[in-house]
């Protein structure tokens, strides 16, 4: 099982790119890669199959019902990889914030312009589309999957917070959890059930874009991160156990579902959205089956790891992304037929279609896009992420072998205030354009003719071709 010493990579909108105020590196977590990439695909399952022409019935309903803990997981991978990275030594907070709002604030404005574009709002008169933008900017609502990012840079604004949680409550991080259950299918309940709370009737209208909402997933992902060692090493040996119990709590979703629709008559709609107090259960459930199906992929040598690690860096611009293509593809199959068809074919087999062979697709498609916009200027708007520079051409090497520096020990890499990183950078382009000088002149003299040289080799070979005529 190999781990590359590494700055923790952070996940799209998870966890942009890490900052330069801290010297800390930790191994790279291979298993949470796996995790992000299924939560991502979960992510797009829910907003296609929630989509079916025929509307949310009985068999997407009990799809839905499991699917929509993708937010659940969401917002427990982005604290414990926070929490993961700066646990031991917590960041400058001023460069901290600056560098996270940048990474998630920017690409918020612009995938908040792209959607209110596409959604055919006018843009004249100026006066009410910039009004209009800026509620949509205001309530995450530009579209429907830009709430997580708006949760997100709460989560920024708080994590000093968190991190004090964490210390003041020491060993104490069971009852915290526990609390942290607890409020879940409390807050849940009442959402689900839309109950009426005076002043706080407007986060139970609207609860999508608000922390309060998620804060006890929140707190159960910093709490992991605390404990990663000893949770990984569990659940690799409890992975069947973790298998089963994820089985059961995905058959009480379903069954809850099925109750409500067929002995108390609600909508299969109503009974299938995200906040339902079984959905809590299941978002534990998963997101500790996605880690350990990552540890179990992380053990037999992460087989197609390339691909992974290419699809876990694209999840945050895959995630922006892929609404827009969606929206395409529905007008798409309305315009080809294909909507129609969808409504005279049974639910189940939409469902499977959707499923196996639309998601994929969509998560591909919005790859690929992530891919080739992290080679552009686009890159930081459209991904989130830093500009993917071309690697620096590598000199010809010199015939003969160069002395090389070992050490048994690999150099530490550490990261440095602004100028002092541009100085060394600087002093490095140096150090390797003057190899790479030196390497060409070698070789050029290697190369070039010299008659003594030609006259000695061309005397050596008359003397071999005497001696083996004899």
């Amino acid at each position: 099982m190999s781990q590359r010493r590494e700055t923790q990579r952070s996940e799209g909108a998870a966890a942009p790119p890490a900052e330069g105020s801290t010297s800390s590196t930790k191994p790279h977590l291979d298993s949470v890669d796996v995790v992000r990439v299924l939560t991502v695909a979960l992510v797009i399952a829910v907003h296609v199959v929630s989509q079916q022409p025929r509307g949310i019935g009985l068999v997407n309903g009990s799809a839905l019902i499991v699917m929509h803990v993708s937010r659940q997981v969401f917002f427990m991978v982005t604290t414990f990889v926070l929490v993961y990275m700066y646990r031991d030594r917590p960041p400058r907070w001023s460069v901290f914030w600056r560098r996270r709002y940048l990474l998630v604030g920017v690409p918020y404005l612009v995938w908040s312009a792209v959607y209110f574009a596409a959604d055919g709002h006018r843009l004249w008169p100026i006066g009410p589309a910039l009004l209009g933008f800026a509620h949509d900017v205001a309530t995450g609502n530009a579209r429907y999957h830009l709430y997580f990012l708006l949760v997100t840079m709460q989560v920024y604004l708080v994590f000093p917070l968190l991190l004090g949680l964490l210390r003041v409550a020491g060993r104490r991080h069971g009852p915290l959890v526990a609390v942290s259950v607890a409020y879940e299918l409390a807050a849940y309940a009442v959402l689900g059930h839309h109950a009426s709370f005076g002043v706080l009737n407007g986060w139970v209208d609207n609860p999508g874009p608000y922390l309060p909402t998620y804060l006890g997933f929140v707190v159960i992902g910093a709490v992991a991160a605390c404990h990663a060692d000893r949770l990984l090493a569990w659940t690799r040996a409890r992975a069947r156990w973790i298998y089963l119990g994820t089985g059961l709590a995905v058959a009480a979703g379903v069954a809850v579902l099925l109750v409500q629709v067929l002995l108390v008559g609600q909508p299969a709609w109503a009974v299938s959205s995200v906040f339902q107090p079984v959905v809590v259960i299941e978002s534990l459930a998963i997101a500790w089956t996605y880690l350990a199906l990552g540890l179990a992929w992380q053990r037999r040598g992460t087989p197609r790891g390339r691909l992974v690690r290419v699809a876990a860096e694209a999840s945050f611009g895959v995630y922006l992304a892929h609404p827009l293509l969606l929206q395409g593809l529905l007008l798409l199959s309305a315009d080809t037929g294909l909507s129609a068809i969808a409504q005279r074919a049974p639910d189940a087999l939409v469902t499977a279609v959707s499923v196996i062979v639309v998601v994929p697709l969509i998560y591909l498609a919005c790859t690929v896009f992530a891919e080739l916009v992290r080679r552009t200027p686009l890159s930081l708007p459209l991904t989130g992420r830093a500009r993917r520079h071309a690697p620096e051409p590598i000199p010809c090497p010199s015939p003969e072998p160069e002395r090389q520096h070992t050490s048994a020990e690999p150099v530490p890499v550490t990261a440095t205030s602004g100028g002092a990183t541009k100085r060394r950078g600087g002093r490095r382009r140096k150090r390797r354009r003057r190899h790479a000088q030196r390497a060409a002149a070698r070789s050029r003299r290697r190369s070039a003719i010299h008659p003594q040289r030609v006259v000695a080799r061309a005397g050596r070979g008359i003397d071999w071709c005497c001696q083996a005529s004899m």
